[in-house]
This record gives C-alpha cells, structure tokens and sequence, in this order.
C-alpha cells in the first residue's frame, strides 16, 4: 500500500511540475522557482515519510526545544518584580 501513496505523490508531483515550471521559467521568475522547487520537495519528502508511517515531530516541538533553556531564566524575571 505505501508503494501506491509513493508513487501517487510523485505522479502529483511530477504533474505539478510540467504545469507549473515552464509558467515561471517563460516568466523568468526564479526566485519563484526555488521556493516553488523547495516547498514542493519538502511536501513530497514529508508526504513518504509518512506513508512509510515514520514519526514526524510537530513544528512547535523545534519551537520548545529552542526555548527550553530561556524558561527558568523568564520565570524568575516575571516572578521577582
């Protein structure tokens, strides 16, 4: 079954980009392109991760993670004034 998904999401993929790419090429937008290359590589990598039914984390872990260290010391500037 994850052989199906995998290939549906490339064949979408692959749809997407005949579409699309020779719009922003004839139009010379290639910064456009990049994000476009970018976030559509990004969604299709994500897309058989999951499939493969492999744990992604959620985007505000990374955001907790950052922070994590910074809790202690903001607690104690708010609690003391």
């Amino acid at each position: 079954m994850a052989l199906i998904v995998i290939l549906l999401v490339l064949g979408f993929a692959a749809v997407l980009c005949i579409v699309e790419v020779p719009k922003l090429l004839k139009a010379r937008s290639f910064k456009e392109l990049w994000a476009f290359l970018l976030l559509l590589a990004l969604g299709v990598v994500l897309s058989i991760l999951r499939s493969l039914k492999v744990e992604i984390g959620s985007p505000s872990d990374v955001f907790a993670w950052i922070y994590a260290p910074l809790e202690g010391v903001m607690e104690s500037l708010l609690t003391k004034g």
